[in-house]
This record gives structure tokens, C-alpha cells and sequence, in this order.
């Protein structure tokens, strides 16, 4: 099957960010050597600057995942963390390789900002929360629920072959389930 140029145009910046981390832009000459393609290929029919990539994927991204997060129905009863286990988890896990590089690259540096500003209106127009138990106001608290639950998915897309959603999704319930204290434990000499 022929990969369209807008695949390889995407697919050629993820690659040369995961190979350098630490840069956050790339010239379209190297996109474009990198996709087999021209640069005018990519001026006249896709993209102006590597931004407008990277906005272009971040954006086709969080349509796929807020989807999904629109699809739930806070009135079912369903808990939050089981149908985000079993509803979005999925979805990360077929974007896997792009958010990996989200992430754990330069190439959107506010990747995090904007998932927590994104998911902490969602979370506070849909739930009420126990903060005021541990002194946190409710925007707080949602805060720390969704930047917990992004710490377990990078760490769990990170490694090199993550785990395929229909196991994961178990261990992501069982991780949100236990208490902090109880997940260390010291090393017996």
C-alpha cells in the first residue's frame, strides 16, 4: 500500500524527533529529505513550517482522544477510571508511536500544559471531587487526577513495546486502585 505524502511528511518528523530528543524544530529540508520528498512538495500542498506538523498531529490527536472522552456519560454511573481504561486507552494505544514522541521530545513542549488546561475543563464541567477532604480545591484536585493518570500513560507508552491496551487497561485500573503508599515496598537484604 502507497503511504500518502501526508503520512510521510508526519511519520519522517516523528522520526527525526525521536532521534534527537532535545531539538523542538526541524527545517523542512530535513523533513523532506527525511520523507523522500521535495520541499516544495510540502510548501505547495501540505505545510508551511514544521509548527504547522506539529500542530496539524497534535491537534488530529486530541480530536481522536477528546472523542472518545466526549462518548462517556457521567449520568451512566460508569466510574471515570474504568471507562478511561477500557474507552481511551485504546485510543492512545493506536497513536502510540506520536504521543510517545509528545511526550518524551522537545517537539511540543507544551504537550502537558495543554492536555492538563484541555482535560481539566472537561473534568471540572463533569465531576465534583472529594478535594476539600485533603485541602485542594476542585480544580486541584482534577489537576492531580489527570496529571497522575498522564504520568502512568507516558511511563506505559514510553518503553519500547508497550503493553497492548486489552492487558494494560487491567493494570492501569489495578495502579489507579491501589493506594501510593502500598506500591513500594523496601528490599529485603
Amino acid at each position: 500500500m502507497e503511504i500518502n505524502t501526508q503520512t510521510k511528511i508526519a511519520e519522517a518528523l516523528l522520526d527525526l524527533a525521536l532521534e534527537n530528543p532535545t531539538k523542538s524544530d526541524f527545517s523542512m529540508c530535513e523533513i523532506a529529505k527525511r520523507a523522500g520528498i521535495s520541499r516544495q512538495a510540502i510548501y505547495q500542498k501540505h505545510y508551511r513550517n514544521c509548527a504547522d506538523i506539529v500542530k496539524y498531529l497534535r491537534n488530529q490527536t486530541n480530536d481522536q482522544i477528546f472523542a472518545a472522552f466526549s462518548q462517556y456519560d457521567p449520568s451512566s454511573g460508569q466510574n471515570a477510571f474504568d471507562y478511561f481504561a477500557y474507552s481511551v486507552i485504546p485510543t492512545f494505544y493506536t497513536d502510540r508511536r506520536l504521543i510517545r514522541c509528545f511526550f518524551t521530545t522537545a517537539i511540543v513542549p507544551a504537550w502537558r500544559s495543554f492536555i492538563l488546561k484541555t482535560y481539566t475543563k472537561w473534568g471540572l464541567a463533569n465531576y465534583e471531587t472529594h478535594g476539600y477532604k485533603y485541602h485542594f480545591s476542585d480544580e486541584a484536585m482534577v489537576q492531580l487526577l489527570i496529571q497522575s493518570t498522564m504520568a502512568i500513560v507516558e511511563t506505559w507508552l514510553s518503553q519500547e513495546n508497550p503493553t497492548p491496551p486489552d492487558q494494560f487497561s487491567d493494570d492501569f485500573l489495578k495502579i489507579v486502585k491501589t493506594p501510593v503508599y502500598n506500591l513500594l515496598s523496601v528490599k529485603k537484604a
